[in-house]
């Protein structure tokens, strides 16, 4: 419209910019109560894919994943909620390890959702987020029988972000005694207990981390990374490189760039 009321004439570089994929927006309006959660799980239905419902703030998402949940049922679209991290900007504090995990486990499965509905709040929407590769590439499944070198796997869970502990209680921890290795990987709803046998898997049984007791065994688990970044030696050194150049002043006296550090 502008180019016609300046008398201009619509050429071919400026055709193509006008090719972009077409959005449709739709306004409903009068939903009381939990009728706008009926009203997005009919709407899925009819796609295919996932979609994404952003809510107001963390306390609608909660609200509103129970109310789709509700209207999905059991068979319907599986909902999944995406939560904020509940820090502020250079808090010297991580997020919980139960909010990581239910973040990693959504990032992880993202890529191969069907007929599903991820709720985000908005301003957790505005965080930049891993690659796709980076969660995959942190990511291992380990099954009974295989052959299994604890020294190595030590190594590979804390470079995903595992914490080693004297007894595990939470996500992200793992604790290694002679040919027994407790683990608890992100994502998952109860720790594992990895029995070994020389260099094979024997066993693996979920078991309650309160009463230490083991349940039935399972044929295979898996292992998310324990953090949405590395920690290696290079994003190290990357981040201290990045840290002096955006901040002024001595950085050995910020805590957070003294903890990265070691």
């Amino acid at each position: 419209p502008a180019a016609s009321r300046h008398g201009l004439k619509r050429t071919p570089r400026m055709a193509s910019k006008q090719s972009l994929p077409t959005v449709t927006e739709r306004r409903i309006g009068a939903l009381p109560g939990s009728a706008g959660a009926l009203w997005i799980t009919d709407l899925a239905r009819s796609r295919p894919g996932p979609l994404l419902i952003i809510a107001a703030d963390a306390r609608a998402a909660e609200r509103l994943e129970a109310e789709l949940a509700f209207y999905a049922g059991p068979g319907g679209a599986a909902v999944l909620h995406f939560p904020d991290w509940e820090t502020l900007p250079y808090d010297v504090f991580s997020p919980h390890q139960d909010i990581l995990s239910r973040r990693i486990e959504t990032l992880y499965r993202l890529p191969d959702l069907k007929a599903s509905l991820v709720v985000v709040p908005a301003n957790t929407l505005l965080q930049r987020l891993p690659p796709p590769a980076f969660v995959t590439g942190h990511s291992l499944i380990l099954r009974a029988g295989e052959r299994l070198d604890p020294h190595a796997l030590r190594a590979r869970l804390e470079a995903a972000g595992y914490r080693a502990v004297a007894q595990v209680m939470e996500h992200g921890e793992f604790a290694l005694r002679g040919s027994l290795m407790d683990l608890f990987p992100m994502g998952s709803t109860a720790p594992y207990r990895i029995d070994l046998l020389d260099d094979e898997v024997d066993t693996i049984r979920p078991f309650d981390p309160q009463t230490q007791r083991s349940q039935d065994v399972i044929k295979e688990v898996r292992i998310l990374p324990a953090r949405e970044f590395p920690l290696d030696e290079e994003a190290i050194r990357q981040f201290r490189q990045r840290y002096r150049v955006r901040f002024e002043g001595n950085p050995q006296k910020s805590l957070i760039y003294r903890e990265v550090s070691e």
